[in-house]
């Protein structure tokens, strides 16, 4: 069989090797390390200093047989990430700087120094070398270099990065010019301090982490660190070091006993904080363990290896591989060693094969550079002994368990041994049927693994066996879910309640992952087994998956916004590479168990909706357009862009909340925005289609057509079609609807104050109160008896500025009017200074006055008490502040509208305690069917509907006006939250501007309780708009009799707001013009 490159021969001893011994006992030596360049040749880089007043001398010797050139810079201290040309006067002899470059020259030379002087085989081998010389004070932090032949026909690095070699002298500088950037991050700072020590090893790392951990458990750094942001910071310094992005070993040996000590030590602390702490803190501290291995007793393997090439008659040959691997586990075991092991038995069961040493190794991340780079190298391949195969065969799978037991935490025999005297007599019949099936049926494997681990939980804190042995179930689901990836979607729906029970055992905060199973466990269980559902069935279960995709990008999310800036802070400080970094928190979420519940769902997904009836795409806004596409993650981030030519957006994340940019054509988003939301209706009022897609596949296709020009456009059967287009299509274009989106054609008029500040619904006319007062008032005597309306009264127009005019607001008056001169300059600053200052001014006795006056008047009860004053006050400036709120004040600029032109009237109601709130459209605004009603439906207020803070939707459902009694279902609710308040009142925006013809200013202003709103975690399933059938007709019945009761009494389309009370009487709170 042919060899392999990677599987050649190396007969021929380094020729660096004398040099290297000399290194290792000169006591000025603080740096070595060997750098393989191929061909059997290395770069020996050795750094010393015979003092800290000493000058530093970097030799860098090579017997590479190519003549060579070291092309490099430096690293300083105040600019640690960058590779700076290095000063003339460290410029060895013949040293070149490149002209308007950052690096210099330096070709090596022969070696004349005594240790050159190497023969190998008789015959001397050729040494270069370049020797860098840096005085005492140097400011450096490192040489940065790479390679190349003199004819620059070849260059060296050290894999895909820079050689980097760090100088003594530079730890402490180092530390102090980050500190500034750790300025509220002491503990961060405390493990960079640790970590550009000059001497460092996995024992030091390891005694570091348990330190930092008991003082975090003993309160040594009181409220300067947040637990969980604590436990984090080790995490990652612990995961760095586990994926070996730093070093395991600087100028420093461990003894394989002193580093399983301190492993023990670790570990042993990890199992205190882990019983010691609760939520995300524990959930860090868990993930901790699984980084290192349990420690144990790290003597066993200097002696086993010993003790084994003596059973064997194995000699102590230099130049050996055994004898190599026996002088790297002597001189400084690591975890690297279970690989090693696993490779040589690979080797020996395949009689002596090569290939299959190098495969294993591979798949330990392991390179043949990697076996080189070790303190005591490994450059031989290993050695075969044929009639010897089957004894050590015997002999390394006993030492592998002596490996593992010290290396490989969570390695399942090892755990499941490690814990037989405390794993929980309930958890051992699951733990056997795992461990005997380890590659049978997925379904039952994952079910048994996931009640080992709900067995094991109880008696897991403080445990660290437990801890290593739930951690190694953990790795048996993930592996069973990777297994099953691709299986077809009637087996990959029965995955899917042990991966979400798995996750709920992981999750610190589980509280949602445990509403999301409850929920998938009340769906009929011939779905859940498999079988093909019926439409209802199927958009029940859209809703739970729809619910559980939240859930999930929640916790990725939370993981992310977690250890991102540590892993970035932290690895730059370490010098790890870029891709590491900027990967970390990906690979952290992908390795985690709400990874494979995602892979499921994506397999089942498709099925669930064709069932349903669901199209992948949602219309949210139909239209047609002609663009350029562009992707981009975040709306909220473009908002306030302005594209010169028609623009088609493809947008990750909506919230509902923003604006759509001037130029844009279209927004297609994998988000699911209500379509009751601001965006939505800012889109359909501006004629741009707008579409939501539940489906990976054509969001893909699109992303390939990034920078070209399409033509897409909504189509008869609910879907979004598209082509790619001629650039001349763009000029027939010109991206704005002239009938929707001129603003030279908006005019908004300046009411003056009616000279009271509050009014009854008597006096609620044109110029006195907004569009939300007027249409309460004008449905009086109208509507059939069981539609209640509240009792209400407005504080009108022009009441701010007249209160601001008060001599007690002199002071607030000159210091808003400042503060909007600036608005320009600083808009997000300025707006959010306004608010404050509003917030701050004192109400005029006048106004409380009246508006007492008015509500008595009107059957409403004022709040008792000094104190209740100012919390429905704070309520009403609250409203008045929303003025000045950032959505708004584009939105006006962007329709040409003066800012200062609009005008806040308050409408003052009695909140309705609601069980359930609705929105109601009488056309429906996705297919413009003046005959259909369309109707979105939450439990609490209605906040949770239209204000896009709450991801989800509603239920929504739709009824011809023909045959109201028959509502379809659209929808199912998949909102995980609902927002409740106690009987009081409730102060609503009633502008000039959100009842303008052609400008969507509605929902641009805020709605405040008297008393806080109450957010609540709900659960759907048992509620009876879900369990009873004849309830859920009745009330979507009712709902839609009264949109169209409000439409025939008002003459025209109208959008209505309103709520359920627990009695089941309905109230109309609001109703205006359908845009």
């Amino acid at each position: 069989m042919p060899v392999l490159s990677a599987e050649k021969k190396e007969d021929r001893p380094s020729a660096l090797e004398p040099l290297v011994q000399l290194a290792a006992v000169d006591e000025a030596c603080v740096f070595r390390r060997v750098f393989p360049m191929g061909n059997q040749a290395g770069l020996l880089a050795a750094v010393r200093q015979a003092g800290p007043e000493e000058p530093v001398t970097v030799d860098l010797t090579t017997d590479a047989a190519d003549r060579l050139v070291l092309h490099w810079g430096v690293s300083e201290v105040e600019r640690r990430h960058d590779w700076i040309q290095p000063p003339e006067s460290l410029l060895p002899e013949g040293s070149t700087n490149i002209v308007n470059g950052i690096a210099a020259e330096t070709p090596f030379k022969n070696c004349q120094d005594d240790e050159c002087d190497v023969t190998i085989g008789g015959t001397k081998v050729p040494l270069q070398r370049v020797r860098v010389t840096l005085p005492p004070s140097h400011g450096l932090i490192s040489l940065q270099f790479v390679i190349r032949a003199e004819d620059s026909t070849r260059w060296w690095k050290d894999g895909n990065s820079n050689f980097v070699v760090r100088v003594p002298g530079s730890g402490t500088a180092l530390v102090e010019s980050m500190e500034e950037d750790f300025v509220d991050n002491p503990l961060g700072l405390e493990i960079i301090k640790a970590e550009t020590s000059d001497m460092w090893t996995l024992m030091h790392r390891y005694n570091k982490s348990a330190d930092l951990l008991e003082g975090l458990l003993d309160g040594q750094w009181g409220d300067k660190v947040d637990p969980a942001s604590a436990a984090a910071h080790i995490y990652v310094w612990l995961r760095y070091s586990s994926n070996r992005h730093i070093t395991w070993q600087r100028n420093y040996n461990t003894q394989p006993r002193i580093l399983s000590a301190a492993q023990e030590r670790l570990t042993q602390t990890i199992a205190r904080a882990h019983a010691a702490t609760t939520g995300e803190t524990q959930e860090w501290v868990r993930l901790m363990i699984g980084m290192l291995g349990r420690g144990g007793d790290g003597q066993k393997i200097r002696d086993e290896i010993l003790n084994i090439m003596h059973r064997n008659n194995i000699k102590e040959v230099k130049g050996t591989w055994m004898e190599e691997w026996h002088q790297k586990l002597h001189n400084n075991t690591t975890p690297d060693d279970v690989g090693i092991c696993e490779a040589y038995l690979a080797f020996l069961r395949g009689n002596g094969d090569n290939g299959a040493y190098w495969r294993v190794l591979s798949d330990h991340g392991i390179t043949r550079e990697r076996l080189q780079s070790f303190e005591r190298s490994i450059r031989t391949e290993p050695d075969d002994y044929p009639d010897q195969r089957g004894t050590l065969i015997g002999e390394f799978e006993h030492y592998l368990s002596i490996l593992k037991a010290v290396h490989s935490g969570t390695d399942l025999m090892t755990s499941v041994q490690a814990a037989s005297n405390s794993t929980p007599e309930s958890a051992k019949g699951f733990l056997g049927y795992v461990v005997s099936n380890l590659r049978g049926q997925v379904v039952p494997l994952l079910e048994a693994a996931v009640e080992a681990r709900t067995e094991i939980r109880r008696a897991a804190l403080g445990d660290r066996e437990l801890l290593y042995l739930d951690l190694a179930l953990e790795g048996v689901i993930r592996g069973a879910a990777e297994r099953a990836a691709g299986a077809n979607p009637q087996s990959a729906i029965r995955l899917v309640a042990p991966l979400l029970q798995n996750l709920a055992l992981t999750t610190g905060d589980n509280e949602e992952v445990v509403f999301c199973l409850a929920a998938w466990l009340a769906l009929p269980e011939s779905l859940r087994n498999g079988n093909y559902p019926g439409r209802e069935e199927a958009l029940q279960a859209a809703a739970v998956v729809d619910r559980i995709r939240i859930c999930l990008a929640n916790i990725s999310d939370a993981v992310s916004a977690r250890i991102e800036p540590i892993s970035s802070g932290l690895g730059h400080a370490f010098g790890v590479e870029e891709w590491a970094i900027e990967l970390f928190a990906e690979e952290v979420v992908r390795g985690g168990p709400a990874f494979a519940v995602s892979q499921v769902l994506g397999n089942i997904e498709a099925g669930l909706r064709s069932a349903a009836e669901l199209s992948a795409w949602q219309v949210i806004s139909p239209g047609g357009a002609v663009g350029r596409l562009r992707v981009e993650h975040d709306l909220y981030a473009i908002q306030d862009e302005v594209y010169e030519e028609p623009t088609v957006l493809l947008i990750d994340r909506v919230t509902g909340e923003e604006e759509i940019p001037e130029g844009a054509v279209a927004v297609l988003t994998p988000d699911a925005p209500d379509v009751l939301s601001h965006v939505s209706v800012r889109a359909r009022n501006m004629g741009v289609l707008f579409a939501t897609c539940h489906d990976d596949a054509p969001l893909k296709e699109l992303r390939e057509l990034k920078g070209r020009v399409i033509d897409v456009k909504t189509t008869a059967a609910g879907d979004v079609a598209w082509e790619e287009a001629l650039e001349d299509a763009l000029a027939g274009d010109d991206g704005a609807d002239e009938e929707h989106d001129s603003p030279n054609k908006l005019k908004i008029d300046v009411p003056k104050w009616v000279g009271k500040y509050a009014v009854g619904m008597d006096a609620f006319e044109t110029g006195v109160v907004g569009a939300k007062s007027k249409n309460i008032a004008n449905l009086r005597g109208k509507l059939p008896s069981w539609i209640a309306l509240p009792a209400s009264v407005t504080i009108p127009f022009g009441s701010f500025e007249t209160a601001l005019e008060e001599p007690t607001c002199a002071e607030v008056r000159a210091e808003l009017e400042a503060e909007v001169k600036r608005i320009p300059e600083n808009p997000a600053e300025s707006l959010r200074r306004c608010r404050e200052i509003i917030m701050g001014m004192t109400v005029p006795e006048p106004l409380k006055a009246e508006l007492s006056k008015e509500m008595s008047a009107a059957g409403m009860k004022w709040p008792e008490g000094v104190e209740r004053w100012e919390e429905a006050f704070a309520a009403m400036k609250g409203v008045w502040a929303s003025k000045f709120n950032e959505r708004a004040y584009y939105s006006m600029r962007k329709a040409g509208l003066p800012f200062m032109d609009l005008r806040m009237a308050v409408l003052v109601m009695r909140v309705v305690p609601a069980q359930y709130a609705f929105v109601i459209h009488t056309v429906n605004p996705a297919t413009r069917d003046e005959d259909e009603i369309y109707c979105e439906l939450v439990k609490g207020l209605g906040e949770t509907l239209v204000s896009g803070q709450f991801p989800g939707k509603g239920m929504s459902f739709a009824a011809s006006k023909r045959d109201l009694d028959n509502p379809r279902v659209l929808a199912y609710p998949s909102k995980s939250a609902a927002m409740f308040v106690p009987d009081s009142l409730i102060f609503r925006s009633d502008s000039n501007g959100e009842d303008l013809e052609g400008y969507a200013g509605a929902g641009l202003y805020d709605s405040i309780t008297m008393d806080p709103c109450v957010t609540e975690r709900v659960d759907y399933t048992s509620d009876p708009l879900i369990a009873d059938e004849s309830f859920r007709r009745h009330i979507l019945s009712q709902i839609c009799k009264v949109g169209l009761a409000i439409e025939e009494a008002l003459g025209s389309p109208q959008d209505v707001e309103g709520v359920v009370d627990p009695e089941g009487n309905i109230t109309v709170v609001q109703t205006r013009p359908q845009v």
